[in-house]
């Protein structure tokens, strides 16, 4: 794999096409992991995010920001400033505002699971910039949902399964990050897989950066194509497939110019254990072809919910939104602070 595969989701449309798209797409979900999704009909909210997306850096001011900081939430939802999170145990060099498409407050209470507090509402600051910030998030999130979807379908029929055996794992609470990546040199964010998630569907400018590791350890840049999606397979759905279909691992190096990127991650139900994954998809062996047949492989990263250590999707995610943004873990979940960090 030297380049990312482009997959046209309007052919899909067309039932003499159709059948060739399936097999792209179920070439790309074995071999790779990563591609480009073109013609997928979120265009215009897409185009209105990105606009308003570098304005969110510049427009709000650190005060406004940090009315609405991560840290002073247990949904890890909010503004995190420069230099606050770690990935491959290194620290980011970027900024960003992270969304959730959860409606309402939570739910969780004393004595619940801890991982239950994850989903929790939206903030976002007062005034016109933040009222332009909800406006533009919230139909991006309405679009994306709505594609998502109709992709999930597609991405069973693809391999041979009932049209809902995916959706049928969604989450009620997907995540969406807005991403400022300063001029530099170094890491944007480190090599990781996506453990937020089914899939992860990120918008790119034209800046350039993000990297995806092949099987032979090579780092192939993921150019950027205009009005495209680079989507790519999360540790969730590595884990609905046993592993047949991995996440692939992947990076964004500092670029000379700054970078804005934006991140929708499709989200998996939190109370779904490895033993409901194999009891509800243990017919997927016979559907699909094993690992070793896919010609792709795991590097660098381990997938954290496949490894048999966490009880359920909900955990495995609540570790690593922790040891990602330490902050909020320790202010937060004290407790599995020490537990986690020390795992790590």
């Amino acid at each position: 794999m030297e380049s990312l595969p482009i997959i046209d989701l309007a052919l899909a449309q067309d039932p003499a096409t159709k059948p060739q798209l399936l097999e792209d797409l179920k070439n790309a979900l074995f071999r790779i992991g990563f591609l480009y999704l073109v013609n997928h009909g979120v265009e215009k909210e897409a185009r209105a995010l990105q606009k308003f997306s570098p304005k969110a850096f510049t427009d709000l001011s650190h005060q406004e920001k940090e009315s609405i900081a991560m840290l002073n939430n247990p949904h890890f939802i909010g503004y995190t400033a420069l230099g606050s999170e770690t990935t491959a145990a290194k620290t980011d060099q970027r900024e960003q505002f992270d969304f959730g498409s959860y409606g309402k407050e939570s739910s969780w209470k004393e004595g619940d699971e801890p991982y239950k507090r994850l989903d929790g509402p939206n903030r976002f600051p007062e005034g016109k910039t933040g009222e332009e910030m909800k406006q533009a998030v919230t139909a991006y999130l309405d679009a994306m949902k709505e594609m998502n979807f109709k992709f999930l379908q597609l991405v069973a029929e693809c391999l041979n399964l009932p049209k809902n055996s995916v959706t049928d794992f969604l989450g009620e609470m997907d995540r969406l990050k807005l991403i400022r990546y300063p001029p530099g040199d170094g890491q944007g964010v480190g090599p990781h897989k996506d453990s937020s998630g089914m899939f992860t569907y990120v918008l790119q400018d034209q800046t350039g950066g993000l990297q995806v590791l092949n099987s032979e350890g090579k780092w192939i840049d993921a150019t950027p194509i205009q009005d495209s999606l680079v989507c790519n397979i999360a540790q969730g759905f590595e884990a609905l497939t046993d592993g047949h279909c991995g996440a692939t691992t992947h990076q964004v190096q500092s670029q000379p110019k700054e970078r804005h990127s934006i991140a929708y991650f499709c989200g998996v139900r939190l109370d779904l254990t490895r033993e409901a994954v194999q009891e509800q998809c243990r017919f997927i062996k016979d559907k699909i072809p094993s690992p070793q047949d896919a010609r792709k492989r795991e590097v660098d990263v381990a997938s954290e919910f496949i490894s048999e250590k966490y009880s359920c999707f909900g955990e495995a995610h609540l570790r690593n939104r922790i040891v990602s943004h330490r902050d909020v873990g320790k202010k937060w979940y004290p407790d599995l602070y020490d537990k986690y960090i020390s795992d790590y």
